[in-house]
């Protein structure tokens, strides 16, 4: 859940980033024509830094007493998220920021150039840069994570690895932003991690099927929103819709698949849990 409030509140940090390239562009520092790493340079380091902001202000507020974890997150995200609206409107016309890019994304265009797409090479950078992490320090994220005082007792320090995920994460966000959209990483973010939940209770099985939920559901998705468009509105007498959303199809795709994991789940699913059940109150009563 953090992670989704990191989509929300990486918001005013890309604005801040583009606003920013913008005056040095008007100061003559940025060439307008080029110049794609300074300000790429500055998106990342804008979401970063709100990343670490929103991890640090939810910490502070939960230390603080005042309200309770999951309400201060959602104080701190709503609020980050606000004031990124505010600035998005009012610095929109002098940063050169599409809404629509950075909410729906622009998957239906990327790719149709004969080059590798410049987001393609970001977004596989990003990926081997989370693989590398999550290989090399995995006993380190999964022992700060659930079990911070052990870990810091064995000499690690779980605020400071936890503060480096954060950083991380907004990263991969802001590298997702413009080809995807917030809508499809809130996604992803958290539905293909609730599904395998259901799948399995280990937590290695549990991220293998993360990223396979995810993957199928793109392809899915994408097929569904170039193929079913048509035929549903024809047979539903609506006017005629050759090609909806492809996130948005993505998502719904996902949301399918959680649903059939809660339903069907091998681990968790209420199917396997009536069964459970069962066996326990037929031995029960046989004991």
């Amino acid at each position: 859940m953090l992670a989704d409030a990191i989509t929300h509140a990486a918001l005013p940090g890309v604005v801040g980033a583009f606003v920013a390239s913008g005056y040095l562009e008007a100061a003559g520092w940025l060439d307008p024509e080029g110049g794609w790493e300074v300000r790429q340079l500055l998106m990342f380091g804008g979401a970063v830094i709100a990343g670490v902001l929103t991890a640090f202000l939810t910490e502070w507020v939960t230390r603080s007493g005042w309200v309770r974890e999951d309400a201060a997150l959602g104080v701190v995200f709503t609020t980050l998220f606000a004031i990124g609206l505010i600035m998005l409107r009012q610095f929109a016309d002098r940063s050169d920021l599409d809404l629509d890019c950075v909410l729906y994304g622009q998957l239906e265009t990327v790719g149709l150039g004969k080059r590798v797409p410049g987001e393609a090479i970001a977004s596989g950078i990003m990926l081997i840069c989370n693989i590398f992490l999550v290989t090399l320090c995995f006993k380190e994220l999964m022992l700060t994570t659930f079990d911070s005082e052990l870990a810091r007792s064995l000499g690690f320090r779980p605020r400071l690895v936890h503060y480096g995920l954060m950083a991380f994460t907004s990263a991969t966000v802001v590298t997702s932003f413009e080809v995807v959209g917030s809508i499809l990483v809130i996604g992803m973010l958290v539905i293909p991690p609730s599904t395998a939940f259901f799948l399995t209770r280990r937590l290695r099985p549990m991220l293998v099927i993360s990223v396979l939920v995810a993957i199928s559901a793109s392809a899915l998705g994408h097929i569904a929103a170039n193929v079913l468009p048509g035929p549903m509105t024809a047979a539903l007498g609506l006017p005629s819709t050759e090609s909806v959303r492809t996130s948005g199809a993505i998502v719904v795709v996902a949301a399918c698949q959680l649903v059939l994991a809660i339903v069907f789940g091998t681990e968790r699913g209420l199917l396997i849990a009536r069964f459970r059940r069962r066996e326990m109150l037929a031995e029960v009563r046989s004991g």
